[in-house]
């Protein structure tokens, strides 16, 4: 059966690399945080991991859900609805599901309800922010099934995090 899984995914890879070669293409991570769909290169992203527990810190701000441990590393985890809700005392989402970002100087990780898909989408569906910064959430649209869908900037949380905690 193992067998049967690795020649159909090569076989695939194969009619992917003709049809692509021509184009500029990124790879996306589709996910969703509480019902709405947001993206993220895959590149950014290291691990999804699930039902770990999330160990509360007192007087830290509404959106950091305490820290997690991965394989004896503690993660940061921040609730992105009380960040993009009105209300900052909105709940995480149902499932425990945590996307591990990519950091070479913090270790973060985000509150998630579930993952949709990774697939590969041509650059110029990507449509930037003119004036996003450092601290802007959001770095524009990617369009995807005939969908824009919000590109989520990971270096944002830390920068909040940062500030919020003051150690800029």
């Amino acid at each position: 059966m193992n067998e049967e899984i690795i020649e159909d995914i090569e076989s695939k890879k194969e009619i992917t690399n003709v049809t692509l070669e021509d184009k500029a293409m990124t790879t996306w991570l589709i996910f969703l945080i509480s019902e709405k769909k947001y993206a993220v290169k895959s590149s950014d992203v290291v691990e999804i991991i699930s039902d770990l527990s999330v160990y509360h810190i007192p007087f830290m701000p509404k959106y950091i859900e305490g820290i997690l441990n991965r394989r004896g590393e503690p993660f940061t985890v921040v609730n992105p609805n009380s960040i993009f809700a009105d209300d900052p005392n909105s709940p995480p989402p149902d499932k425990s599901l945590f996307m591990i970002f990519k950091r070479d100087d913090d270790q973060l990780s985000l509150h998630i309800s579930d993952i949709l898909l990774f697939t590969k989408i041509e650059d110029t569906e990507l449509k930037l922010i003119p004036d996003a910064t450092e601290e802007s959430f959001f770095l524009g649209t990617v369009t995807y099934d005939g969908e824009e869908i919000p590109v989520l900037n990971p270096n944002a949380f830390e920068v909040l995090i940062r500030k919020d905690c003051g150690n800029s």
